[in-house]
């Protein structure tokens, strides 16, 4: 998805030609167009990514190499595919870009470049799509009409994508393109980044939409992630200090809502490429897509396990998660062993499509014994205790 011409613009890591996901970019370029945006909402800033290798040049053959000799020492190979999985297609894709799945009170949402529910039709110019929105879904609901775009203002004509809700369902944190009464904010380099937000629902609607207050307009934050106890919010940022591309964050998140200062979840997550959208599972594990840990091919799905003694460890899902192509926005219920995840690999049926999948087996095929959770994943971070002020929309 990402490596392909025509995602590469749209809502990804838009840095550097990045996409942060179809959302892979949500950037849009200098001469801001009715349609453009991330790329998927991302950038589409062509020499942003010259300029990041150029930067990070120092930074290049950071690796996790203890997670890299473990893999290729491993008995069964990664591209195995095995029977712990059984992996299926959703019948709601379209033709167009779908990914992003996020579980709310029993129903899927997404993001979509479909274009339903919309008064008019704008078309990206990089790809020919319209714009992402976001849509819910009852996922057992035969064929695509069950497909509802988000009511409230959540929406707009520029990409939305990679929502996370907490668990009563009152606030949702979103990925959207860089904007200020509807007008696109652009960066020193002319081009409009990704920001995060804030909504609330209220009679039916997503409504007082606000600005995440650590956004900023020269570099992208976005695709969000709430730990299980909601104290903590994971994201994805190509900010200044991260080790490649675009790094994992978190950040606390105070009970008045205010937050405090970005920390990097450091080296054995981050690499040299790209890593970004973050999930906590309910059983407190970390799933994420790089392209710098050693993979398939294109962007792959890692799990991080905090433990007591060795700390974090980084493993990679291996196939049929994983494909040679791009595979990523993996989420799952660890409870029922049932999740979803998002691919362009061959055989779909549009830029990216949405694959529900059954863990029948362990997480792990070559992992004789599944490493369990020792520690909260923040419990490895030091935080300040720095709040900042929200602002609305």
């Amino acid at each position: 998805m990402l490596m392909r011409k025509n995602l590469w613009g749209l809502f990804f890591f838009f840095f550097l030609n990045t996409v942060f996901s179809q959302e892979k970019r949500l950037e849009i370029t200098s001469q801001v167009r009715k349609e453009s945006t991330f790329v998927k909402t991302g950038e589409i800033d062509v020499n942003a990514k010259k300029e990041s290798e150029e930067e990070s040049g120092d930074k290049e053959n950071l690796k996790n190499t203890e997670e890299s000799n473990f893999l290729f020492n491993e008995p069964r190979s990664l591209e195995k595919e095995t029977e712990n999985f059984r992996v299926d297609i959703l019948e709601i894709n379209s033709k167009y870009s779908d990914y992003a799945p996020s579980f709310y009170k029993g129903e899927l949402v997404f993001a979509s470049s479909r274009n339903k529910g919309r008064l008019t039709t704008i078309l990206h110019d990089l790809n020919n799509q319209p714009f992402l929105d976001l849509y819910t879904t009852k996922p057992a609901t035969k064929g695509g009409k069950s497909v509802i775009r988000l009511k409230g203002s959540i929406n707009t004509k520029f990409h939305e994508s990679s929502a996370i809700f907490s668990k009563d369902g009152k606030t949702v944190y979103f990925t959207r393109n860089s904007y200020s009464n509807s007008t696109p904010v652009r960066s020193s380099k002319g081009i409009v980044l990704l920001k995060m937000y804030r909504a609330t629902y209220h009679n039916g609607k997503w409504i007082d939409i606000e600005e995440l207050p650590f956004n900023s307009a020269e570099y992208s934050i976005a695709h969000p992630a709430l730990s299980l106890d909601e104290k903590f919010l994971y994201f994805a940022s190509d900010m200044p200090g991260s080790y490649g591309e675009s790094d994992l964050y978190m950040v606390e998140l105070y009970k008045d809502g205010s937050f405090g200062t970005p920390q990097n979840m450091g080296s054995v997550i981050n690499t040299s490429g790209r890593e970004t959208f973050p999930y906590i599972s309910d059983k407190g594990k970390l799933f994420f897509a790089s392209d710098g840990h050693q993979g398939l091919g294109g962007l792959d799905i890692f799990m991080a396990v905090p433990t007591e003694y060795e700390k974090i460890k980084v493993y990679n899902l291996g196939a049929p998660i994983n494909s040679s192509e791009d595979d990523f926005t993996f989420i799952i219920n660890e409870a029922d062993k049932k999740g979803y995840f998002a691919s362009n690999r061959k055989g779909g049926r549009g830029d990216d499509d949405i694959y529900s999948f059954e863990q029948i087996g362990p997480l792990l095929e070559y992992r004789k014994r599944m490493p369990k959770v020792k520690k909260k994943l923040e419990q490895h971070m030091k935080f300040k205790p720095k709040k900042v002020e929200t602002t609305s929309l």
